[in-house]
């Protein structure tokens, strides 16, 4: 900071220096005619004066009046034979008229003693400056300017730039642990309003990046947990195929293990799926849909997964809405299939529109869901009925991925108790606009 400081400060005293020299220099350029008017009428009276003294002296005895007249006033006076040459031709023009003329530079009067070729020479008049020397009196006139003007210039400077800087280097710092793989941190609030957007920004992405990472190695440590029961199978098939003593015995076990080749493929094609969704892979197209068509065209095509036990209401409303029919039918299945797992006689689906927002409702008469178990029902590859084998109980992605789906709508996936008395999910979508035609 020592070093921004220093050069913002010499920065901002240098322009100030310049544009001050400049306005004084303008103020003397302004000032240099009416000033030289203004003392030439004010010592008028006193070069008359002068001059009648020493016209009444003969010209051997006007030197030695004129050193009586020195004695009586407080700057020089001195007679010249003749015009000095640093007068110029304005100045010669108005001695020989008849009148005086001020050299502004040295402060210096000039006036002719009529009917002579004398010229009276009266001044340096400010004899402040000619005493105490030119240097001098600069000096301190900076020594004030700095005082008065560079130490509060110099506050202003370091209070203003602090915070800047103080933000500055916590984003640097957070940066840098963020880069060396700590993804949980963050920058404090900043105080400089140019820095907080880049401080809420950078908290931002370091969230999403810590709930990116945590599903991927969430993610992996699922899969492999999930590889250990098909591989281990696998391995077991190829140990009793060596053993097998008949050929439908040989048979038998070649046929398990091209199921659990089916399930590997599966499970890897699901995950793959997952992680590019999650990944944000997937372009959103948004549609315009009638509700009532869809999802009665959505009851069609679940109703060969759906128990012979079961029945399946669904209660929409007229009307149309906008989301990507891909995903969401995705999601809602998902929702449905979850519901045939649980539901003891009946599965009731809801759709309405309420407040922009697209709100479906996928109700089952199961035992529910407890309450502390909740948001884990979404996390992958979880299942809270572990009696369940692979043929009933999928991967434990299905919910997963309605959670992901109602994310990349901006919308949200919830559970509470169901009417019906076992598990009610809600996916809530709020509504966009069309970007392709229906």
């Amino acid at each position: 900071m020592t070093g921004i400081f220093a050069r913002y400060f010499a920065q901002t005293m240098l322009v100030q220096f310049v544009l001050l020299l400049g306005f004084v220099f303008l103020l003397i350029v302004l000032s240099a005619s009416s000033e030289r008017e203004r003392v030439q009428e004010q010592m008028d009276g006193t070069v008359r004066l002068i001059q009648r003294e020493l016209l009444r002296q003969p010209a051997p005895q006007r030197a030695a009046s004129l050193h009586q007249l020195r004695q009586l006033f407080a700057y020089p006076i001195a007679l010249a034979a003749s015009p000095p040459p640093q007068l110029g031709d304005e100045g010669r023009a108005r001695l020989a008229s008849g009148q005086t003329w001020l050299d502004t530079r040295q402060q210096t009067l000039y006036a002719a003693l009529p009917g002579t070729r004398d010229v009276l020479i009266i001044g340096p008049l400010d004899t402040r400056l000619r005493n105490s020397g030119w240097r001098q009196s600069e000096l301190w006139l900076f020594v004030l300017w700095f005082v008065f003007f560079g130490v509060p210039m110099a506050a202003l400077i370091y209070l203003n730039l602090r915070p800047h800087w103080q933000d500055l280097v916590a984003l640097r710092d957070t940066s840098t642990r963020l880069a060396e793989g700590d993804l949980g941190a963050r920058a404090p609030v900043a105080h400089s309003p140019l820095f907080s957007p880049l401080q809420r920004q950078l908290n931002s992405m370091a969230s999403r990046l810590e709930m990116q990472m945590e599903t991927r190695q969430a993610l992996a440590h699922a899969i492999a947990h999930e590889l250990r029961t098909p591989v281990a199978r696998l391995r077991f098939g190829l140990t009793m195929l060596d053993e097998a003593e008949s050929d439908d015995e040989r048979h038998r076990y070649r046929e398990g293990m091209q199921r659990d080749m089916q399930e590997l493929d599966e499970l890897i094609n699901v995950s793959l799926s997952y992680s590019k969704l999650d990944r944000g892979e997937v372009p959103m197209e948004y549609d315009t849909i009638d509700l009532q068509e869809w999802f009665e065209d959505l009851i069609h095509l679940v109703q060969p997964l759906r128990p012979t036990s079961l029945q399946l209401q669904l209660d929409c409303q007229n009307g149309s809405a906008t989301f990507d029919r891909k995903l969401v039918y995705v999601a809602t299945r998902n929702l449905l299939l979850n519901a045939f797992k649980y539901a003891r006689s009946e599965v009731h689906m809801t759709v309405r529109l309420e407040h922009g927002q697209l709100l479906m409702l996928v109700d089952d008469d199961g035992t529910g869901i407890p309450e502390k178990e909740r948001e884990r029902v979404f996390d992958p590859f979880q299942r809270l009925d572990r009696s369940r084998d692979r043929a009933t109980g999928g991967h434990g992605l299905g919910l997963s991925f309605v959670k992901l789906i109602a994310h990349h709508h901006g919308g949200r996936v919830w559970i509470e108790q169901s009417p019906q008395g076992g598990a009610r999910f809600g996916l809530s979508l709020p509504q966009h606009p069309a970007t392709t035609t229906p």
